[in-house]
Formats: structure tokens, C-alpha cells, sequence
């Protein structure tokens, strides 16, 4: 197997997606596969991967489903050496099924949620190997199981 950093980056369309985009100076090219609910963001990444999962939402628990396994296949087949994600929850799938495989795992919180962390951000409390916020006051101590949220400033 390669040595080299396959970076998985998810993020739902919309804000998330935004939010993800704009860290895109951080990934290296070439190294990085992009995932999206939408196929509309193919034409903004030039020069990675791009695959598209489908969307969800924990009202709808059959389009749940299908996302998540969508999402297995997907680290399943793409074996990234790391997760990136700002959510929501076809990224804490990713960050979940990547975290199985062994991947060192991300997950930025939204910065729409400045009282409290996401529900999917909480939930990934349990999963990630790290998990920033911009917020200082959503900073939390590891509890348990749970990893410590971190504040670094401006995640945009």
C-alpha cells in the first residue's frame, strides 16, 4: 500500500461546502478527493477527485442510509489516510467509516453555530481525532470518550 496522504474532504452543499472550499489552500493537489451531495460543485475542482454522496437528514432515516453506505463504499474504496470535514452528516459518516480504517480525522464545526457545537459536531465528539470550532466559547474539555473541542481562531 502507498505511503502517500490521500485526504478525504466532505462537506454537504451549501454553507458546509463553502466552509470547506475556502480551506482548499490547505489540502495539496492531487492528493485530495473532494465529496459533495451536489454534482453542481464538480466543475469547481480542478486538478483532485470529486464524488458525490447522496444528501440526508435524520428526519428522512431511509435517505440516511443510503448516505451512509454510500459514503462505506466510498472510504472503502478511496482509502484516505485522512478526513476533513465541516459536516453535516454525510461528513460524520465519512469521519466515521474513515476513523474504522484507521484515517486521522478532522471535523470542523460549522461557523453558523456560535452557542452551541452541531448535533452532528457533538456526535463527532466521539469519533474524531480532533474537532475545532471558531467559537472560544464552544471550547470543551475531553470528557470520557469524548475529544476536546478546540477554538483556532478563524477556521475560514
Amino acid at each position: 500500500m502507498s505511503k502517500c496522504r490521500r485526504i478525504l474532504a466532505v462537506a454537504s452543499s451549501g454553507g458546509h461546502w463553502i466552509q470547506l472550499r475556502r480551506m482548499q489552500s490547505a489540502f495539496p493537489s492531487g492528493e485530495t478527493v473532494w465529496v459533495s451531495t451536489s454534482e453542481g460543485h464538480r466543475g469547481e475542482i480542478e486538478g483532485d477527485a470529486f464524488e458525490v454522496v447522496p444528501d440526508c437528514n435524520r428526519w428522512e432515516k431511509v435517505a440516511v442510509v443510503r448516505s451512509a453506505f454510500r459514503m462505506l463504499l466510498l472510504v472503502l474504496r478511496r482509502r484516505p489516510t485522512h478526513v476533513v470535514t465541516t459536516g453535516a452528516a454525510p461528513g460524520y459518516f465519512a469521519l466515521v467509516f474513515g476513523r474504522l480504517i484507521g484515517a486521522k480525522t478532522v471535523w470542523i464545526d460549522s461557523v453558523a453555530n456560535a452557542e452551541t457545537l452541531s448535533l452532528s459536531g457533538q456526535q463527532a465528539r466521539r469519533w474524531a481525532h480532533e474537532v475545532w470550532t471558531q467559537w472560544p466559547e464552544l471550547v470543551t474539555s475531553a470528557d470520557g470518550k469524548l475529544v476536546e473541542v478546540s477554538c483556532h481562531g478563524s477556521v475560514l
